[in-house]
C-alpha cells in the first residue's frame, strides 16, 4: 500500500513539472512570435506605405520640434577603430620619493589637490638626515679651525720671509714657515671640500639651499625631511600614509598636469605601417555622454609588445576643463589618408530602423513628409554614406521623426 502511495505521488509530481515546462514554453513561444509580428507589421507597413506622404497639423510639426537637415557630398578617407586609453603626459608629470629612508610624519595634500613645483607635500623624519646635518656643522667647524691656522702660517711665512731679506732670520727658519703655510692651506682646502660634499648630500636629501644656509647659520640637527613636488599639476596618486616608513625610492605622490593629456592607441603590427604621424584621429569618450575630441598621431612606437604584437602610437590632447583622467578607455577612429572621395552622406540620426530596413523622411512642404528607404555604405564620424534612395539637396528630417514614424506605421 505505501509503495502505491509513493508511485502515485511521483507521477503527480511529474505531472506538474511537464505543467510547468509546457507553459514556460509557451510564454517563449508567444514572446518570440510577438516580437515577430512586431516586425513583420514594420515591414508590412514600410511596403505598403510605398511613396504615400504622410500629413501632420501646423501645431504637431511645432509641438514635435521637427527639424531637416540637407542631404549633400561629403569628402572621406578611410577610417579604422582602435581601443586605446588616456594617460598622464610624462612630460608633465613627476613622481615624488625619497632618497633616504625615512618616517611619514606629516601629510599636506591629498589626491585632486592643485600644487606648484617646490611645494611641500609631506613631512618625514629621517636619522640618517640627522647625521648628513651633523656633518655639515662638524664640517663647519673644521673649517673656521683651519681658516685660523692658515690665518696665522700666512702671517708667520711673511714674518719670516721679511727677516730672512734683512738677514735677521735663518733660510731654514723661512724654509720652515713656508711648509707651515703650504699645511695651513692644504687642511683648509680638504675643510672646504668637506662643507661641499655636506651640502651635496643635504641637497640630495630635498633640502633647499635657503634651508642648509639656515642650518649654517644656527645648531638646528633635527631629522625632518620635506616631500616636494617636482612639476606643477594635480595629486593623482597618494600612496603615503602618517607612520609609514619609506624606503628609498619608494613612491609617495604622483602629481601629474593633466591640462593635456596621452591618449595612447594599441596599434597591431598588421596595422602599423598605415599610420603615419600628423594623421587625424577623433575619440568618443563613452564613460562622458559619448563626448568626442580630436587630435592627431605625434609618436609612433619602435618597439612591438612580444605579447600582443602591437605598438603604442601616441596622441596629445588638451584637456583644459580636465574632463579626460588617466586610466580612461577610449574609442580611436583614425583616418588613414591616402585616397579620399566624395560621398551622399546623412546624418546618422535621419535614419530610422523599420522592419529591418533603414528609412528617412524626405520633407515636401511645412507640414507632409515622405518615408524613402534607402541603401547605405560607409560610415562618415556623425554621417552615414547614401549608396541609393536619395539625390542632394533632399530634406530628410533629424529631429522629430518617431512621430513621423509612429503615423506611418497606423497607416
Amino acid at each position: 500500500m505505501r509503495s502505491y502511495r509513493i508511485s502515485l505521488a511521483a507521477a503527480l509530481a511529474a505531472v506538474v513539472l511537464t505543467a510547468c515546462g509546457t507553459a514556460e514554453a509557451d510564454k517563449q513561444t508567444k514572446e518570440a512570435a510577438a516580437a515577430a509580428d512586431t516586425a513583420q507589421a514594420d515591414k508590412t507597413a514600410l511596403q505598403s506605405s510605398g511613396e504615400k506622404t504622410i500629413e501632420l497639423s501646423p501645431e504637431a510639426v511645432r509641438n514635435q520640434a521637427i527639424q531637416v537637415a540637407t542631404v549633400s557630398r561629403r569628402r572621406v578617407s578611410e577610417r579604422k577603430v582602435f581601443p586605446a586609453s588616456v594617460e598622464e603626459a610624462a612630460t608633465r608629470s613627476g613622481t615624488v620619493s625619497m632618497p633616504v629612508g625615512s618616517r611619514v610624519q606629516q601629510i599636506n595634500v591629498d589626491i585632486g589637490d592643485s600644487v606648484r613645483r617646490g611645494q611641500v607635500l609631506a613631512v618625514l623624519t629621517s636619522s640618517e638626515l640627522g647625521g648628513a646635518k651633523a656633518d655639515l656643522l662638524s664640517a663647519k667647524a673644521s673649517l673656521l679651525a683651519s681658516q685660523a691656522r692658515l690665518i696665522a702660517a700666512k702671517r708667520q711665512s711673511d714674518r719670516e720671509t721679511y727677516l730672512a731679506g734683512r738677514g735677521i732670520s735663518s733660510q731654514r727658519e723661512q724654509q720652515e714657515a713656508q711648509a707651515q703655510l703650504a699645511s695651513a692651506q692644504s687642511e683648509f682646502a680638504g675643510a672646504q671640500s668637506a662643507i661641499e660634499a655636506a651640502k651635496a648630500r643635504l641637497l640630495a636629501f630635498g633640502l633647499t639651499e635657503e634651508e642648509i644656509n639656515r642650518l649654517q647659520r644656527g645648531n638646528d640637527i633635527t631629522p625632518r625631511l620635506s616631500a616636494r613636488s617636482s612639476v606643477n599639476g594635480q595629486v593623482i596618486l597618494r600612496k603615503a600614509r602618517v607612520g609609514q616608513v619609506v624606503q628609498p625610492g619608494e613612491a609617495l605622490f604622483t602629481i601629474s598636469d593633466l591640462s593635456e593629456v596621452w591618449v595612447v592607441l594599441k596599434v597591431f603590427q598588421s596595422e602599423l605601417g598605415r599610420l603615419h604621424v600628423g594623421d587625424s584621429v577623433r575619440f568618443t569618450v563613452r564613460g562622458l555622454g559619448n563626448t568626442e575630441v580630436q587630435g592627431r598621431v605625434v609618436r609612433i612606437g619602435e618597439a612591438l609588445d612580444p605579447q600582443t604584437r602591437a605598438a603604442d602610437v601616441r596622441v596629445v590632447i588638451p584637456n583644459r576643463d580636465r574632463k579626460l583622467k588617466p586610466g580612461m578607455l577610449v574609442q580611436a577612429e583614425v583616418d588613414l589618408g591616402g585616397s579620399s572621395r566624395e560621398v551622399l552622406a546623412v546624418p546618422d540620426k535621419a535614419l530610422y530602423d523599420v522592419g529591418g530596413k533603414q528609412v528617412v523622411f524626405l520633407r515636401e512642404s511645412t507640414t507632409r513628409f515622405m518615408p524613402r528607404e534607402v541603401q547605405l555604405g560607409t560610415r562618415v564620424g556623425e554621417y552615414v554614406e547614401v549608396t541609393g534612395g536619395l539625390k542632394p539637396g533632399d530634406a530628410v528630417v533629424v529631429e522629430g521623426g518617431f512621430v513621423l514614424k509612429s503615423e506611418m506605421l497606423k497607416s
